[in-house]
């Protein structure tokens, strides 16, 4: 008998937030010990070392010698998960807030409702109360360069179906994936070092049929992107950033290397004005 939910936390140097976030997956969403996967990636500090000791009997403890990057990190406790019987993920960062007790549950119910989506992500709300783009449409290259403004309105639009709609892309921070379609697409792409992991698994997903949704009625607090400002200066974070944007844009998209170009320029500038 299939086991029915399993927790990824992804910990990369913040192994205090790790543990704190692993409360939240037990005293919030009622997760057992057994349940919760935490997975080091190969951080330069002590969070290794003092996660295996917290881990006796709090959860499931995985140390990677390599930092692959967040899709090769989350790919290992996605493994694991699959491995062992769960028939769901949660990947979820270790700087997320939940106040709903019945986050699971809601989730859940909307893959029983359709059994065509393959992951879903309740409403993302900053901690000023912001909601983040739902990317509810799959933007062209009008809305990835001038037409950006515009998006973050239209990407907000869901269609209600009954407490869940559907959105192009699942949000990589909190996001409940069907482990049989994550292994039936193959993970997720591990070409990437960071960002746009979640458009990648979305058009892997589409290419076999599936769809990605958003909870209406579920909703978490993200206070976004805490561990990498702390740890990487911004042109760097651009630089990853549009690397890992150009090869979504070139595989997965099929732009042009002239699209592509003008993309990222427009990526670029659009992580200065968010994290300047």
């Amino acid at each position: 008998m299939k086991r029915k939910i399993a927790a990824v936390i992804l910990n990369y140097v913040s192994w205090m937030d790790t543990l704190e976030e692993v409360d939240v997956c037990k005293k919030k969403l009622g997760l057992h010990s057994q349940d919760i996967i935490v997975v080091d990636n190969c951080s330069p500090n002590e969070s290794a070392e003092n996660l295996e000791k917290a881990s006796k009997d709090n959860f499931v403890f995985i140390r990677s010698l390599r930092n692959g990057g967040y899709a090769a990190g989350n790919n290992i406790g996605l493994k694991y998960a699959y491995e062992n019987g769960y028939e769901y993920a949660l990947v979820i960062n270790n700087d997320i807030i939940v106040e709903d007790d019945h986050l699971l549950n809601k989730l859940v119910a909307v893959f029983e409702k359709d059994k065509t989506v393959g992951a879903i992500s309740p409403n993302i709300y900053s901690p000023e109360g912001h909601l983040f783009n739902r990317d509810s449409v799959k933007p062209s290259f009008w809305d990835f360069t001038l037409g950006q403004l515009n998006y973050k309105r239209k990407g907000r639009k869901v269609v209600d179906l009954g407490g869940f709609g559907y959105v192009y892309r699942p949000q990589g921070c909190c996001m409940m994936l069907k482990l049989d379609v994550v292994d039936a697409v193959g993970y997720m792409d591990e070409t990437t070092f960071l960002y746009c992991e979640e458009f990648i698994l979305a058009e892997k997903m589409h290419s076999l049929g599936y769809k990605c949704a958003c909870c209406l009625n579920a909703s978490i607090i993200h206070n976004h992107s805490k561990v990498v400002k702390s740890n990487i200066k911004l042109k760097k974070i651009i630089s990853i950033s549009n690397e890992s944007f150009a090869y979504y844009l070139k595989k997965y998209r099929r732009f042009n290397a002239l699209f592509v170009k003008i993309c990222c320029v427009f990526n670029g500038l659009k992580i200065k004005v968010l994290e300047g």
